[in-house]
């Protein structure tokens, strides 16, 4: 399997495979994805539960009971539960320093401007969950939200696994659902009787998970319309074990995402 792949700055037939990429929304895709969330929205658990047994292979009840979370993160590995530790105080510190505060003006006698900045009641966040676990996604977007005081902060993640569980735990998740896809966005926008509705979904996630969101943003909140991860380093030296692990967190998110190293040093490539 060819894990990297060695591309010399001259073979212009490589680099155009590689950079050409086709930006329009699947059609096909778009028709599907509008129906999974029309049909959520319409019949909520029914639909819900359905398309999470078809795609995600539900067995059992949807949402993971708070003994579950804890019994399942007990199986995260030692070493693995002390890494989300440490990433989620991390996480905190930096979301603490980018909550913005409100303030109060008087521009003329009688005349004040106030600026006040209150949290979200509720969000979602998605937690991808395909091919890799991704307890990351789940601390990146569920601490943010609980360092700016939402009160309820509902995760979803198709197959959550002990590393996603014992994030969901550091992070403060009030409930989390084994759904994913097209229909799990569905479900946070519009409340089915067993998942609330959110305030704003955010989290990256597949093109189904992406061409719903865009679909549900005029009745929800989203973070924004996310399409495949890219990243490029350009380096002529340095540790290649850290690049290739820069390159790696981006390149798992999904088969179309591009990591790219640009470098004039063969050496540092090899």
């Amino acid at each position: 399997m060819n894990v990297v792949r060695l591309i010399s700055s001259t073979d212009t037939r490589a680099l155009n495979r590689l950079l050409t990429r086709d930006e329009g929304m699947d059609p096909t895709l778009e028709r599907r994805v509008a129906a999974i969330v029309a049909d959520v929205r319409r019949s909520g658990d029914r639909a819900l539960v359905a398309y999470a047994r078809k795609f995600d292979k539900l067995e059992g009840a949807i949402e993971i009971a708070r003994e579950d979370i804890e019994a399942g993160a007990r199986l995260a590995p030692v070493a693995v539960r002390r890494a989300i530790r440490v990433a989620a105080r991390n996480i905190a510190r930096v979301a603490k320093a980018q909550v913005p505060r409100g303030g109060r003006v008087v521009v003329a006698t009688g005349v004040t401007v106030e600026q006040r900045v209150q949290a979200l009641a509720s969000v979602g966040c998605y937690v991808p969950g395909g091919r890799y676990p991704l307890p990351s996604s789940l601390l990146m977007t569920a601490i943010p939200a609980r360092v700016a005081g939402v009160a309820e902060i509902v995760a979803c993640c198709p197959r959550p696994e002990p590393a996603v569980l014992a994030a969901a735990l550091e992070a403060g998740v009030t409930r989390l659902f084994r759904m994913g896809g097209a229909h799990a966005i569905a479900a946070l926008a519009y409340g089915t009787a067993s998942v609330p509705r959110v305030d704003k979904i955010v989290g990256p996630g597949n093109a189904y998970v992406a061409t719903a969101k865009a679909l549900v943003a005029r009745d929800c909140a989203i973070d924004f319309y996310a399409g495949p991860s890219e990243i490029v380093i350009v380096s002529t030296q340095g540790d290649p074990d850290w690049i290739a692990a820069d390159l790696l967190a981006q390149a798992e998110h999904d088969i179309d995402a591009r990591a790219i190293l640009l470098t004039s040093s063969k050496r540092l490539a090899t």
